[in-house]
């Protein structure tokens, strides 16, 4: 899922600077040596990275709004350097060796300068330097270990944080406090753990939308997100259990992350009260746990699941009960031997259009007759029948289901 829009338009800008010089169709501004100034997707940008320059060129386009420095010996931003960009929207200053000292205070100050990259430096605190009006910092790959209390004030305006490969060990109580219209807070691949952020973190920023916090060493998840919170992802974390009625104060989630984790079980009413939940992603977990008919209570509005390459054993009749939206669903890879019809009865999952059942030790015999009848004549399509073979009984053993007939499973 995409973390922030505006910051995947800035990156879609950035790669095209590759093809300038064999796409003569942009509109090119009178530009200085050795940057490349053109127009796309309607921003008017200046290209001046990895050009070996030692100061900020005189004589970049009045009317540029994205501008890149990117990977260049020059030591520092003063004032005055770019204070003849009063369009400027976009500034790239990743890869430049920089830290605290770096940006001048009141250089950036501009009317409309709000996006600030500052990712590939060696920051180890979140800069002061920065204009007040900020929506959005990106400072991935820095060296960032603790954010403090005070970090974000004077940031009231950012909506957008990325902060991903760092080596962020702990957050402070109020960190974001200050920042009161954060809307997507991306802090993948740190060191956070359960002790590294103290309770209620994130309970302020009323504005809250995304969350991204994979691979981490997270065992629980976050208590008390704000109700605003619509995707969260846990991805490559530890987590192994998620309780009963854990994601309540987040009624308005749509996505759920959580594949390749240690997730082990998934407490009856875990998700109880996310009625606008979409997407449930365990994929390649441990799931070992029963799947009753109130694991996944409340979920009427799933569309996708995937439970796929996990150890899940047994399913209850019921346990699909709430899936009146769910159109995927991915269960292949588990340890399932047999089914009751029940369990995929059409009056819990209407909607269901694909079934991935395959690679799961299925006992090919009369118990199991009715699912191998749906490959032919269900309403929904159970894909890669090829791929779907039987454990046992040892006549069919090994055998695939586009091979086998209904009329071979049978019993004793």
């Amino acid at each position: 899922m995409a973390f922030c829009y505006r910051m995947m338009m800035l990156r879609l800008i950035l790669l095209t600077s590759i093809l300038y010089s064999v796409n003569a169709a942009y509109k090119r501004d009178p530009c200085p040596s050795p940057c490349r100034c053109y127009e796309f997707l309607g921003v008017q940008s200046a290209y001046c990275n990895n050009t070996g320059i030692t100061s900020v060129p005189q004589g970049i386009p009045e009317n540029t709004q994205l501008l890149d420095l990117s990977a260049n010996p020059i030591p520092y931003i003063k004032v005055g350097a770019i204070n003849n960009l009063p369009n400027l929207q976009y500034i790239v200053l990743n890869n430049m060796g920089y830290h605290e000292d770096s940006i001048e205070f009141g250089s950036l100050e501009l009317p409309n300068l709000t996006d600030i990259d500052l990712a590939l430096n060696a920051y180890t605190t979140i800069p002061k330097s920065l204009p007040k009006k900020m929506t959005s910092l990106m400072m991935n790959d820095n060296q960032i270990k603790v954010l403090k209390a005070d970090s974000f004030n004077g940031y009231p305006n950012l909506q957008s944080l990325l902060i991903d490969f760092n080596k962020l060990n702990k957050i402070e109580a109020g960190t974001f406090t200050p920042a009161v219209a954060l809307q997507e807070l991306s802090i993948r691949f740190n060191k956070l753990t359960d002790d590294s952020i103290p309770r209620g973190l994130l309970s302020k920023n009323l504005n809250l939308t995304q969350l991204e916090m994979r691979f981490n060493n997270f065992e629980h998840v976050i208590p008390d997100l704000p109700a605003s919170v619509q995707y969260v992802d846990y991805v490559g974390n530890h987590i192994t259990e998620l309780p009963a009625y854990s994601l309540q104060t987040t009624p308005n989630l749509t996505s759920f992350e959580a594949w390749q984790g240690q997730m082990t079980t998934l407490q009856d009413n875990a998700f109880y009260g996310l009625h606008k939940l979409t997407l449930l992603d365990f994929m390649q977990n441990k799931i070992s746990s029963v799947l009753t008919k109130d694991t996944f209570n409340g979920l009427t509005g799933l569309q996708t699941l995937y439970l796929d390459s996990n150890n899940i054993s047994k399913i209850e009749p019921g346990a699909f009960r709430s899936f009146k939206s769910l159109s995927s669903m991915w269960l292949q890879a588990n340890q399932l031997t047999v089914l009751e019809p029940e369990v995929l009865d059409v009056k819990y999952i209407p909607k269901l259009s694909e079934l991935y059942i395959d690679t799961n030790p299925w006992y090919c015999d009369c118990h199991l007759r009715w699912l191998r009848e749906k490959v032919n004549n269900a309403s929904y399509v159970i894909q890669d029948p090829h791929l779907i073979t039987c454990a046992g009984p040892a006549k069919v053993a090994g055998k695939a289901w586009d091979v086998l007939q209904p009329s071979d499973f049978v019993c004793p």
